[in-house]
């Protein structure tokens, strides 16, 4: 079973699978803008056979609602000072929408950790691509329960099976709108593109078939692959933006496949 702790690391989190002293990699997993760590539930029993599997709350979300920190360079320190308190070694870090970002600048420190990159429907490294009249909108959000519906619905593209909605909708209410509103104006604008130089860390990136969150897989391959000389795309069939939630299988074997041939 998961172990829920906000006591040996600054940020709450759930570890199961196999033990760090293994050699295998451990998968360190962070959530899209509104989740959590309970965003990869679905997923982790898919992955917890092979890798001892890490799932955080980034400061403002989840169980670190009180925590500040905002920017996307704190939230590489946290994620950062998380995994080397935690002891971690052959970490693949998995970035989802938002922390697609805060993965790709934190391998750009190179630390002997980092083993592997896996994006999910990553936020590019520099300003996302969005309207004025879709960024007001999203600042607007005041998490009342139709807007948390309306967000994990619009996010989905497709109806999340109801029991695994209610979580999301859920977390989507536990937000500090500090935090929410500050990836907003600040984080997702925030260009990191000229600062990450070449990196030659593996990095998979997964796309949503129907995605229209962020951008399509040429885009990213534009963007957000353009700093690293190995890097492997994959799009997920019948997938909205969040796969972790919705295609958990088919994520999953996406990861265990890239980490067998990538990060052994």
């Amino acid at each position: 079973m998961p172990v829920h702790s906000q006591f040996d690391s600054s940020l709450p989190h759930s570890r199961q699978g196999r033990s760090s002293r293994d050699s295998a990699a451990t998968f360190v997993l962070m959530h899209f803008l509104g989740g959590s760590h309970r965003t990869w539930f679905p997923t982790l029993p898919y992955l917890d056979g092979e890798h001892q599997c890490v799932a955080l709350d980034t400061p403002g979300f989840g169980d670190a609602a009180e925590v500040e920190g905002y920017s996307v360079e704190a939230m590489v320190d946290y994620v950062d000072r998380f995994i080397r308190t935690l002891d971690l070694h052959n970490v693949v870090l998995v970035g989802h929408s938002m922390t697609g970002k805060v993965a790709v600048v934190l391998a750009s420190r190179k630390p002997a950790y980092l083993k592997g990159l896996v994006l999910v429907a990553p936020s590019p490294p520099g300003p996302q691509p969005m309207s004025d009249e879709d960024r007001d909108q999203q600042r607007r959000y005041g998490k009342t329960r139709p807007e948390a519906e309306a967000f994990v619905d619009e996010s989905s593209a497709f109806r999340l099976a109801d029991d695994i909605r209610e979580v999301a909708i859920a977390d989507a209410q536990r937000v500090n709108l500090h935090a929410w509103r500050a990836w907003v104006d600040h984080g997702s604008r925030e260009d990191w593109s000229d600062r990450l130089g070449t990196l030659d860390c593996p990095v998979l990136l997964v796309c949503g078939e129907a995605d229209e969150q962020v951008p399509g897989p040429e885009e990213q391959r534009r963007t957000t692959l353009a700093a690293f000389t190995r890097s492997r795309l994959e799009i997920i069939p019948g997938a909205g933006h969040l796969m972790p939630l919705q295609t958990p299988r088919a994520l999953a074997g996406l990861m265990l496949d890239f980490v067998r041939e990538q990060c052994s």
